[in-house]
């Protein structure tokens, strides 16, 4: 793959996800009374982020995208696990609760039977456990968890740490662009 089609997703990436971070901060803070344009703002970005997968598989050389029974499975994996785990957080934004926890953990768990299931339909073999899958993968679980920082900054601790909580997400989500950039780079 080419770098500039690995800049072409990186900036694709980043863009999506402020967008549709900025979005879902638009809709949940009722004091900013911005709903219906959070709703667009998140649609617009939850595009920009499905439009990767094409560009991707284009900027590699695939055909186009054909779908399989396990391929099904794993998008309502994905869809399900999603949904569980935003009931969960939305459950949980102000007072954590049991019912809270447990939806999440089964979005949680939905989700990370989606790679078994996308690796089967793909017709891959089951992940390698060595250092560098190890690596990637804890690469993206911490960018993922300094974007939620940064989400929680902004929408739970109140305006004082509004721009320090942006500053959280953005970083956070150029750690999980760099880290698909550096598996892309290398073939992974």
């Amino acid at each position: 793959m080419k770098k500039s089609s690995i800049a072409l997703i990186s900036v694709m990436g980043t863009m999506g996800g402020l967008l549709l971070a900025i979005g879902m901060c638009m809709c949940l803070l009722p004091e900013w009374n911005a709903f219906t344009p959070g709703a667009v703002l998140g649609v617009l970005g939850a595009v920009v982020l499905l439009a990767i997968w094409p560009v991707s598989r284009k900027a590699s050389g695939k055909g186009p995208i054909h779908f399989s029974g396990s391929q099904a499975v794993m998008v309502i994996l994905g869809l399900l696990g999603a949904l569980a785990l935003g009931i969960g957080l939305v459950n949980c934004l102000e007072t954590v609760t049991v019912f809270g926890l447990a939806v999440g953990i089964v979005g949680l768990v939905l989700l990370l039977l989606m790679i078994p299931v996308g690796r089967k339909a793909a017709g891959k073999s089951p992940i390698p456990f060595n250092g560098k899958t190890v690596l990637a993968y804890t690469t993206g679980v911490a960018g993922a968890l300094i974007l939620g920082v940064g989400m929680c900054l902004t929408m739970v601790w109140g305006a004082f740490y509004m721009v320090p909580g942006i500053l959280f997400g953005c970083v956070g989500l150029l750690v999980c662009v760099l880290n698909m950039a550096l598996r892309l780079s290398k073939g992974a």
